[in-house]
Order: structure tokens, then C-alpha cells, then sequence
């Protein structure tokens, strides 16, 4: 039959309230079902329209079939009367909206705009889709439309302030958070343009903001990139031409950037053209300053980020994928090359990786980058060195000394203006000296300076922290005299690679004996030290302690040393070339050996002083510590190997804890493996029985649970015939884990129960605990609930009389199972809570996973899915970092479980599938924790009442036949569209 269109076309208001509208003025649509009706059908046309069957039962399924198909007929009259008669087709099988009938819908017209005009598509959106009707369809529809209406809102975002439109952004930035407080990518975007602004006050204060939304709608804390944002923000200047961005993790510019305007625009442009660029040059010609200003700057350009990696302070070549990972967040993974690890993570990555300081571990470097670019397509690289890496498909660029101009053109306006060399020596003396200033009449002695050291940044800032003791026309003759000196007579024989070194010899020959004694040894700390470590290293009869801090406060003021402020403390760093130059001196004496016993001795009490803090109510203040200290640990490491393997025994004990909470345990693993060897002389000895102990304990950490046995089985009867009990507990505690591991339920109980004897004949309370917490969960899994729960309170009132944070926090996670099993959802959740706080303040990161995964069940129990979701995908991106394959599909069964409860059983039913799948695949089907297994089954059973047995099937099957990457992936895309 056809249709003529009528006279008068209709407008259909969904974003916000229902309305329809004519050219005559509103339209009543009183009744709820109508308008959700007609709803339904604007934003679903179908050529071949919808049966009535469906719709009855889509907006009346709780009335019996008869009465619905009347409802429905009822709906129908209604929308004909009060709109128009024309507006649907309906006969006895299917209704469809007329699609010749001229009706415009704001809904479909913002979906249709919100890709190519997002601009226009957000001026439609009045609010959420039909805000006061609450059918179950509308939900999902409502949730997609607002996460289409949130992107839109964040490109206009990102595109304003790429743009340097900070007021634009901020408007966008305002009307995303009032739909979405917690995203907290638009408060990085609020601080960072408040900021390019001037207004240093709203930008500490957006972060302020950012804190409590995340907290009060998700109960996480903030990411390292806002945290770092924020830390930067406090100390960087407020002025809007002094901006240098920090969104990722690059280092934060503590001075201005001088010139350096055309190396930087050739350097993007370069970046855009090649996978490795690699910026070569002299030690102190600014590679590294050059390269975090061009990082900064191309931060919006890479999807996935800027990310940094500071070479530096390592020795060891075999470190370098580890710095790598560490930077990227990538956790290491037992019986995984961590190379493959690093391809697998960046391989759909699109990101700039920046390689700082590669000269000294150039091989490293050089082979990493090579498999990095080879299987990452969309990875580039920006690289530092002093050598070319040279591989296939690198660009070189050397960087240029600063810009100085002849004297022919000597003007105060040219040196002011145009030549940045000039620029960087005079901000860079006025920082030292308030008063000085570039006059007509020193004009020529700075000009003579800048030339003689060839403009490279080092240099000069050397040089201008002199004109506060020194006036420029004293420094350009002192000067004129070094280099005479160096080139044996010729002053025009200057090689590039000499200036920097003679620059150095300059500044350290005119250094009384005494300081010059404290600039050597300071050169055996890596990545910086504090006064207290400088005093027990450094001094001794020739060198009082009380006389230390008044000699380095003079190698500050002489730019050989750096001063950081880290909250309420000082610390202090050379930089890495005139550390290196310090060594080369240090070397050259006769007093290098003892410096460096000295530095590795101090280092191990420094260890030995955390290893018990690490278990007492200091553990936070003690893990930070340890944490900034790491390369200084390292070194000592390398020397007690080389030196004494009792003392390399000490050390790495000491760190053991570290390690496990702070995530370490494959770097553990390594050093106590190369130690293994030197041990055999000793016999049937404690000593031995600890380092296979301590082995076995890292390596059931990183899940290896059959190397964990193989090692702890050997120590055991070592431990027995040696008679130390405190290693035969240490060994017992260890092996009662792995088998508990390995489900060897038995043996898991008996090794327990023995080692908490003699804990408990030593008196050894944190010992006690700890077996009181294994024989808990041994208990939990068996189903001896009440016992459970009995053993976890012993070891809970232990660990928080300890002061024990750490292991409080995972107390409480058990907790948390064990009401959630009987059902007390919410003491679980209270619990989980609990964990989760403790554990963020210590940022145990791979602790965090349990109590996060956990609380998403509880959450979901409560009705809260958008937390839920949030929690559940936090859970497995920590769980992804571990490398834990079962974990992670656990958290796949949560993300199926959302989706049931929004109203997506068919994708719910994909995933569970793919769940089971995947558990049978790595032996984990039906040995789920009870807990667990639970909530599988509940879920399993509620969305198959929703779907017919051939829909089910179906998807359940589709669901079987994917990987583990493509059900993550599959899960990240529907948590996309729906929420």
C-alpha cells in the first residue's frame, strides 16, 4: 500500500526529557510505554519491520503473552491519535516506523554527526537518553549514547589544547566531568591547561578534585601520570611560555629550555619519518635536555604514550630490557624471556620509547632496539649516546653546539635576542648572581667565554656558576689559560671531544685538595645519594664528617653537584658525564678500592638496617627508601659478588622482602642464581640452605612452583643436619606453600604445622603469624570454614601488633573470601576495602589484584556494575602485568557476569564460554577457589534463563573457540559500548 508523507513533519526529543514536536508546538504523548514505544522504533528502523511478538515482550514481559499483544495494539492507537496517522506501518505481524514519514530525531541525528561533526553533535546532547523512563532496553542505549556523547567531549578536548586553545579545552574539559566526575584523563587535560594559563592555583586545585572523584566513584587512586603531573605542577613556573609537559612519564625539566627552536622542529619532523632516531654528540652538548623538550612536545601525537628510560645508573648490559620494563609497567613473568614479554606488550602498542644515555651499554641497546622495531610496527624510538647504535634503519643527528654570534656583529640586542648561547650563559648567571647583568661593557668577555667552549650547555652553565665568585673578564682569562694547557700550546687545536673534559679539568683543578678528594669518591654512587651516605662513605681522618657538608655545599655551588628536594629531605646527584670524569680520577688514586668497600659495606648495613623494618609498622617509609637507593644497591651488589660471597649472601637476604613486595622478584631470582655456584664450598651449611631457601621462596612467587620444590626439598635436609631451626622453619614455610600451590593439600598441611612449632619455639611472632596465615588459607580452600577464620584472626592480631601493613592487607583479603562464600557481602566488601587501602599505600601493585578482583564481585552483588567494571578491569591489567594466565581469566568470568546483569546475555554467554575454554586449557577447570566457582555459577545459570537453549549454545561455542587475547579484547570492547 502506499503512503503519501503529510504536510507537516515532526521533531522526537530523546537526549534528555521525551518531547515531540511540530510546526505547531509540542505533541502530547502522556502515556510512559507509548513514548518508550516509539522510541524503540526511531532508533531501531528495520526494512522488515519489528514483530509484535517481540515488542510485547520487550516492554510488557512481566503481563501474560495476551494481555501485552493487547497493551501493545493499545500503544499503537494511542501514538497513531496523538501524532499522526501516517506515522507507522503496522500489520498483523510487524511494526515499523513509516520510512517515508519525514520525522527527524536528535538521537540519530547526534549519532550520525558525532564522528565527523562533534562539535554539532554535542550542542544536541541535552542529557542523558529519556532520563525519567527506566525500561530495562533503555539502559544499555542510554549508557551507549553518553559514552559517544564522553568521546566526542575528549577529542574536542584533545584537539583544542593540541591547538594551544586552553579556554576552548577547559569548556569541553567542564561539561565532560559533569557527566563523568571521575575521568580522570580530562582532569590531567583541566590541570594541564590551567596551567598553560597562568593559573598554577586551579590546576594543584583540579588535582585536589581528580583525588575525591576517583575516590568516591571508583575507591582507586590516582594514576602515576597525574601523580607525576601534579608533583611537576608544584615546582614548575606558572607563566604560560615556560610550559613543558609532563603527562607520561618523562622527567621533569627543573630549568628553562634555552633555544634550541630549529633542532626541535626538525626533530619532529624527523620522528614522523623514521623508527630510530638517535641524537649522538658530545658528553654535555644537551642531547638528553633536547630530547625530553622533543618528547614532551610530541606527546598528543602517540596514542599509547611518551615513555622514558634513564640508562644511566645501570652497569650490567643484562639490565637494560628490565629498565625498559620497569618504565612501560610491564611485570615479568616466570619461564619468559623478558624480551618476548616486551615485544608481546608493545606489539599493537603506538608509542615513542625514549632511550637516554645508551653510550655505555651500547650493544644492549643496540639488540634490544633491533627486535623492539622489527615486531613492533607502530613503536619509534628516540635514543642518547655518545655512539651511533648502528643498526638497520637508524637516522643519526648530531647535535649542534649552541648558536653564537662573530665579533663583527657584536650588538647587546643580537646577543640578547638571536644567539641562545648567549642566552643560556646569562639566565644561567643571573640564577647564581641576582645582580648580574650583560652590559656593553662585559659583552665581549661573555662573547669570548661562549666561543671557547663552543657553545655546548654543560659548559657554559660551568662556566656562569663562576661569576659568582669570579668576574666574567677572571673566567675568560682562567679560561684562556685552561685550554692553552690542554692543547700543549696551540690554541686553535681544540677537538670537540676534548672540550667537555677540558671544561671539567677547569672546574676541578681550581678546587682546594680537600674537595677535590670529596668530588672523587662521591663518584661511586649511582643515581645519587644523601648526606648521611656521603658522610659514612666518604669520610675519614682527612675528612671529618662535620666538615663534609660545608665542602659539598661548595661542589654545588660549582655545578658539580646537584641538589633534588624529595619532601622534606635532600638529595644529591652528579650528573652522569662529570660522574663518569670523577670515577676516571677516582680510579687514578690509590684510595679507589677502600672508597668502594666503603660504599658496598654501607649499602649492605643500609639493607640489613630495612630487612626488619620491612615487617614492622615502618615498612612504607622503608620500602621508599630501599626503592630510591636501588642503583646504589646495585652497585654494592656487583662488588660483594666479586669480592665475597658471604657479604653478596647478606645483602641479597636482606632484600628479600623487597623484592616481594615491591615486585623484584625476578631481578632477586637472578643474583641469588649467580651466588648459587659460589656457595658449594659451604657445604652442609646454614648459610647454603638459606640461599637454596631463598631461591625457591622468589621462585614460587613467580608461580615456577616446580623449581620452588626442586630447591626448598634440597635445602630442607640441609637445614635439618646443619640444626638451624630458623632455616628449617624458613624452608618448611616455603615448601608448605608450593604444595599448597600444587594442591598437595597433605603434604602442604604437615610441612605448615611443623614449621609453626618451631616458630613458636623460637618465639619468632612475625614467623608464628605468617604459618598461623598459611594453615588459614590451606583451611579456606579444604572448606574448614570456622577454622579459617579462627587461624585468620590469630595471624591478623599478630600482623597489626607487628606493625605489618603488608601482610595485615592480605589477612584482610582472605577475610573478604570467606564472608563472600557465606554470602555476608557486606563485611566482604568492608574487608576488601580495607585490603585495597592498605595495599595502595604501599604500592604493592601485584598485591593489589586480589582484593581489586574480589570487590568487583562484591560490587556487582550491590547493583554498582559501573564500579564493578572499573574494578574488574584494574584487576586485570595487574594480573596482565604478572603474566598470570588464570587470574586473568578470572577476571574475564566478572566481565561475563556484567554483561549478563545489563542486559547483554548473549555476549555474557560468549565470554563464559571462552572462560571455560581457557580454564580447561591451562588445567584450572573445576579447581576455581570456592569462592569463585560460586559466583561462575551463579552468573552461568542466571543468564541462560535469559536466552533460549540454541542462543545459548551458540554463543557459548563461539565463545570456546577464542584465545586469551581475543576474550580480553572482546571484553574491553563491550565494557566500550555499554558503559
Amino acid at each position: 500500500m502506499a503512503h503519501t508523507a503529510p504536510s507537516t513533519p515532526l521533531k522526537l526529543y530523546l537526549l534528555g526529557l521525551f518531547r515531540v514536536e511540530s510546526e505547531r508546538g509540542p505533541l502530547p504523548v502522556p502515556a510512559r510505554k507509548d513514548q518508550s514505544l516509539l522510541t524503540y522504533l526511531a532508533l531501531h528502523p528495520q526494512p522488515s519491520g519489528h514483530t509484535r511478538e517481540k515488542l510485547a515482550a520487550l516492554l510488557w514481559g512481566d503481563s501474560p503473552d495476551a494481555q501485552a499483544r493487547g497493551s501493545l495494539r493499545t500503544a499503537l492507537k494511542n501514538l497513531r491519535q496523538h501524532l499522526d496517522t501516517q506515522l507507522l506501518l503496522a500489520d498483523r505481524e510487524t511494526v515499523q516506523i513509516n520510512p517515508a514519514f519525514p520525522l527527524w530525531v536528535d538521537a540519530r541525528e547526534f549519532e550520525a554527526q558525532v564522528s565527523s561533526a562533534p562539535q554539532s553533535a554535542i550542542a544536541l546532547y541535552r542529557g542523558e537518553l529519556l532520563a525519567d523512563l527506566y525500561d530495562d532496553w533503555i539502559v544499555p542505549e542510554r549508557e551507549r549514547y553518553r559514552e559517544l556523547y564522553l568521546n566526542a567531549l575528549l577529542q574536542l578536548t584533545q584537539a583544542a589544547r593540541a591547538a594551544s586553545d586552553y579556554a576552548r579545552a577547559i569548556e569541553y574539559a567542564h561539561k565532560l566531568l559533569a557527566a563523568d566526575p571521575a575521568n580522570e584523563r580530562t582532569h590531567q587535560h583541566l590541570m594541564f591547561c590551567n596551567l598553560a594559563l597562568g593559573d598554577r592555583s586551579a590546576a594543584l586545585q583540579q588535582y585536589d578534585a581528580c583525588v575525591r572523584a576517583l575516590q568516591t566513584e571508583l575507591a582507586v587512586e590516582p594514576s602515576r601520570e597525574t601523580t607525576a603531573l601534579y608533583q611537576w605542577m608544584k615546582q614548575a613556573r606558572s607563566e604560560r611560555r615556560s610550559l613543558a609537559a609532563q603527562i607520561t612519564n618523562l622527567p621533569i625539566p627543573l630549568s628553562s629550555f634555552i633555544g634550541r627552536q630549529k633542532e626541535g622542529t626538525e626533530l619532529k619532523e624527523r620522528i614522523t619519518t623514521t623508527r630510530l632516531l638517535t641524537l649522538t654528540g658530545a658528553g654535555g652538548s644537551g642531547k638528553t635536555r633536547l630530547a625530553i623538550q622533543v618528547a614532551t612536545d610530541l606527546i598528543d601525537q602517540f596514542h599509547d604514550g611518551v615513555w622514558w628510560v634513564d640508562l644511566a645508573p645501570l652497569i650490567d648490559e643484562a639490565l637494560v630490557p628490565h629498565a625498559v620494563a620497569q618504565a612501560l609497567g610491564v611485570r615479568e613473568v616466570p619461564n619468559q624471556p623478558l624480551r618476548e614479554m616486551l615485544i608481546t606488550f608493545l606489539h599493537h602498542k603506538q608509542l615513542l620509547l625514549v632511550l637516554d644515555n645508551c653510550e655505555h651499554l651500547i650493544a644492549a641497546c643496540a639488540h634490544l632496539a633491533d627486535d623492539l622495531l622489527t615486531h613492533c610496527a607502530s613503536v619509534r624510538m628516540l635514543a642518547t649516546s655518545r655512539e651511533v647504535l648502528g643498526i638497520v634503519g637508524e637516522m643519526v643527528y648530531h647535535v649542534p653546539t649552541m648558536a653564537l654570534p662573530t665579533p663583527q656583529r657584536l650588538t647587546l640586542t643580537d646577543l640578547l635576542l638571536e644567539y641562545e648561547g648567549i642566552h643560556l650563559f646569562v639566565e644561567r648567571a643571573c640564577a647564581v648572581k641576582s645582580d648580574f647583568a650583560l652590559t656593553e661593557q662585559n659583552a665581549a668577555a661573555v662573547l669570548q667565554i661562549c666561543q671557547r667552549l663552543d657553545g655546548l650547555p654543560l659548559a657554559l652553565e660551568l662556566a656562569a656558576a663562576r661569576t659568582k665568585v669570579l668576574t666574567v673578564e677572571q673566567i675568560a682569562e682562567r679560561l684562556n689559560d685552561r685550554f692553552n694547557l690542554l692543547t700543549q700550546g696551540s690554541r686553535t687545536a681544540l677537538p670537540r671531544q676534548q672540550t667537555l673534559r677540558a671544561t671539567i679539568d677547569w672546574s676541578y683543578d681550581l678546587l682546594p685538595e680537600d674537595m677535590r678528594m670529596l668530588f672523587r669518591r662521591l663518584s661511586v654512587f649511582a643515581g645519587g645519594f644523601t648526606l648521611e651516605a656521603a658522610e659514612g662513605v666518604c669520610s675519614e681522618e682527612s675528612l671529618a664528617p662535620r666538615a663534609l657538608l660545608d665542602r659539598l655545599a661548595r661542589l654545588v655551588d660549582r655545578s658539580l653537584v646537584k641538589v633534588e628536594r624529595e619532601g622534606d629531605n635532600a638529595r644529591y646527584r652528579m650528573l652522569e658525564t662529570i660522574r663518569e670524569y670523577a670515577s676516571e680520577k677516582l680510579d687514578g688514586s690509590s684510595e679507589a678500592e677502600q672508597v668502594r668497600r666503603r660504599h658496598r659495606d654501607f649499602f649492605i648495613a643500609f639493607a640489613e638496617q630495612a630487612e626488619p623494618k620491612l615487617k614492622s609498622a615502618k615498612q612504607f617509609e622503608w620500602l621508599d627508601r630501599l626503592e630510591v637507593e636501588h642503583d646504589n644497591v646495585r652497585a654494592a651488589w656487583e662488588c660483594a659478588i666479586e669480592s665475597d660471597a658471604e657479604l653478596a649472601l647478606k645483602l641479597a637476604s636482606a632484600l628479600l622482602d623487597f623484592w616481594l613486595m615491591r615486585g623484584n622478584a625476578s631481578e632477586g631470582r637472578a643474583w641469588l642464581a649467580k651466588l648459587l655456584p659460589q656457595t658449594k664450598p659451604w657445604g652442609q651449611t646454614a648459610k647454603r640452605a638459606h640461599v637454596l631457601s631463598a631461591v625457591g621462596q622468589l621462585a614460587c612467587s613467580q608461580q615456577d612452583f616446580a623449581a620452588a620444590r626442586s630447591l626448598l626439598e634440597e635445602a630442607l635436609p640441609i637445614a635439618r643436619m646443619a640444626g638451624d631451626e630458623k632455616e628449617i622453619a624458613f624452608a618448611l614455610l616455603w615448601l608448605g606453600r608450593t604444595a599448597h600451590r600444587q594442591r598437595d593439600d597433605q603434604t602442604a598441611q604437615g610441612y605448615t604445622e611443623e614449621c609453626l612449632t618451631i616458630y613458636q619455639g623460637l618465639q619468632d611472632q612475625w614467623g608464628i603469624a605468617m604459618a598461623m596465615f598459611r594453615l588459614g588459607g590451606q583451611a579456606f580452600y579444604q572448606g574448614h570454614y570456622a577454622q579459617a577464620e579462627e587461624r585468620g584472626l590469630k595471624s591478623l592480631a599478630k600482623f597489626q601488633e607487628l606493625g605489618d601493613k603488608f601482610m595485615a592487607g592480605q589477612v584482610l583479603n582472605g577475610f573478604g573470601e570467606l564472608a563472600r562464600l557465606q554470602g555476608d557481602y557486606e563485611r566482604a566488601g568492608k574487608c576488601y576495602e580495607e585490603s585495597l587501602e592498605i595495599l595502595r599505600e604501599l604500592r604493592s601493585r601485584g598485591a593489589l589484584a586480589a582484593p581489586s578482583f574480589n570487590l568487583a564481585w562484591v560490587s556487582l552483588h550491590r547493583g554498582d556494575h559501573r564500579k564493578a567494571k572499573a574494578l574488574f578491569e584494574e584487576s586485570l591489567n595487574l594480573y596482565k602485568e604478572d603474566g598470570n594466565k588464570n587470574a586473568m581469566t578470572d577476571c574475564l568470568s566478572g566481565f561475563a557476569a556484567v554483561l549478563g546483569m545489563i542486559g547483554k546475555p548473549e555476549q555474557a554467554a560468549r565470554l563464559f564460554g571462552a572462560v571455560e575454554a581457557l580454564l580447561e586449557g591451562i588445567g584450572m577447570r573445576g579447581r576455581k577457589d570456592p569462592s569463585d566457582q560460586k559466583e561462575f555459577d551463579h552468573y552461568v545459570a542466571a543468564i541462560r534463563a535469559h536466552l533460549d537453549e540454541a542462543a545459548f549454545a551458540n554463543a557459548w561455542a563461539e565463545g570456546r573457540a577464542m584465545t586469551l587475547e581475543q576474550a580480553i579484547a572482546y571484553a574491553l570492547q563491550k565494557r566500550e559500548a555499554s558503559m
